[in-house]
């Protein structure tokens, strides 16, 4: 659903300096596109290699050039652990990381060294690792479901499981939750820890009943380095319907169908990537500022798995 690409800072300033090319490119990258950037080396870092990429460029090349740059800075996909190398190049450096975690590709303007990962200009478009799904399903069954969305579970910081009927009394919303934050712990790829993990429901079942319920049920199922924190919901007289069921993240999010619990045998888990009106429609509603009234009090359980 979402996916990261390493991307060569001189390769994106001639793409700008392209009309046709930037159109396209535009296109494809950026918050509601399943295309995000890699923080590939620091953005510090990065930043100088594409200023210094775009020096001489034509007054009339400037702005595509900054509107790229903008685009594909405002969400990245943020990595740790690596060694960058400012004696050799950035794709031998980008190289060398994809090895010890492989990125889904690097784009870059040259492939000397013809690595598998590596696809200059005149190959991205064929490429399979460029083809990406925005929507899809599959069973509707737990780690299923957990593989299906592992791109945007192993890439987020920030992960806000949103659905109206979760209730942890039940072992069929349970065992999602459980699947979705062990696959997103195991699959990390040397990215930093979520910083923010966050399921949000409404308040139909009685608070204390609620509370004892996550207190005894969520905490073996929570990686022990997790800390997921439950809000309650109450919708507001004449306000927003909490209906629909949804993944948020820092990088993008995705509508979800039926809803985040599993069913029985045969019936289909179905996932659509927001695009970016949509996206910033509900992270507005249930993350900037709520269209909804706190129940109580959020919950934090700390993990024990």
């Amino acid at each position: 659903m979402i996916y990261e690409y390493a991307i060569d800072p001189s390769l994106v300033v001639a793409w700008a300096k392209s009309q046709k090319d930037f159109e396209y490119y535009y296109e494809k990258f950026g918050l509601g596109q399943s295309k995000i950037m890699s923080e590939f080396p620091k953005f510090k870092n990065w930043r100088k290699q594409f200023k210094q990429a775009a020096v001489g460029a034509q007054d009339f090349e400037l702005q595509r050039i900054t509107a790229l740059f903008n685009l594909l800075v405002e969400r990245r996909i943020l990595r740790d652990g690596f060694t960058y190398d400012g004696t050799i190049s950035w794709l031998e450096n980008a190289e060398i990381e994809n090895d010890r975690r492989p990125f889904q590709a690097i784009l870059s303007s040259e492939n000397p060294r013809k690595h598998k990962s590596v696809f200059p200009q005149a190959s991205i478009k064929s490429s399979n690792l460029w083809k990406t799904e925005e929507q899809d399903y599959c069973q509707r069954i737990a780690e299923n479901m957990a593989q299906l969305v592992l791109p945007i579970l192993s890439n987020c910081r920030e992960l806000y499981f949103i659905d109206p009927h979760f209730g942890p009394e039940n072992p069929r919303h349970r065992r999602p939750i459980e699947a979705f934050l062990k696959t997103m712990a195991n699959n990390r790829c040397g990215k930093p820890l979520p910083v923010c993990i966050e399921i949000h429901t409404s308040n139909k079942a009685e608070s204390a009943f609620f509370k004892k319920t996550c207190r005894e049920k969520l905490p073996s199922l929570i990686p022990s380095d997790y800390c997921v924190r439950l809000k309650r919901w109450i919708t507001r007289p004449g306000g927003e319907k909490f209906h629909q069921r949804f993944i948020l993240t820092d990088i993008g999010g995705i509508e979800v169908d039926p809803g985040l619990d599993d069913g029985k045998a045969g019936e289909s888990f179905k996932v659509m990537l927001l695009k970016r009106k949509m996206f910033e429609k509900h992270w507005q509603d249930f993350i900037v500022a709520p269209a909804f009234d706190l129940a109580e009090d959020p919950i934090e359980i700390f993990g024990e798995a």
